[in-house]
């Protein structure tokens, strides 16, 4: 994946963020559990403060910020949608846990993928900024589940 300025990567980072906060509304819209809905809802405040940090960085380059109601580019498709609708109404908190770990885990793979493809340093800069960001939500996902399977025993 080629990006031409800091602004195409913030850019395409918002859309991945925005396709992270459909994907956990869909996921807690489908949780009968209370506190399984409400780690997705958690998480979608988490994503959501992360789009308006990386708002705030478009601005700071000057740039104006495109309208959030423009949807953004899914990064996940329609079918597996459907898939995760009928998974979703069966899993507990500890698999939702297990899926939110999956999915931070892929968003510091695509980061540090794109990083390792680039030489300027400034991009270097927002892109480890970024890899880290999702790397801590895998440590405090992982603690939690830790913490729930270590008291089952």
């Amino acid at each position: 994946m080629e990006f031409e300025s800091i602004h195409n990567i913030l850019e395409f980072a918002i859309s991945k963020e925005q396709a992270s906060v459909q994907f956990y509304k869909d996921l807690a819209s489908q949780m009968s559990d209370a506190a399984t809905r409400s780690l997705f809802e958690t998480l979608v405040r988490n994503e959501q403060a992360h789009i308006d940090a990386l708002r705030l960085e478009i601005n700071k380059l000057g740039y104006t910020v495109k309208p959030e109601e423009q949807a953004p580019s899914s990064i996940y498709l329609w079918e597996e949608r459907l898939e995760l609708d009928n998974v979703a109404r069966n899993m507990d908190f500890i698999d939702a846990l297990l899926l939110a770990i999956q999915k931070e885990r892929a968003a510091f793979r695509l980061y540090a993928q794109i990083l390792g493809s680039t030489q300027d340093e400034q991009f270097a800069k927002v892109l480890m900024d970024l890899a880290e960001e999702e790397m801590r939500h895998v440590l405090q996902l992982e603690r939690e589940y830790d913490a729930i399977t270590h008291h089952k025993d």
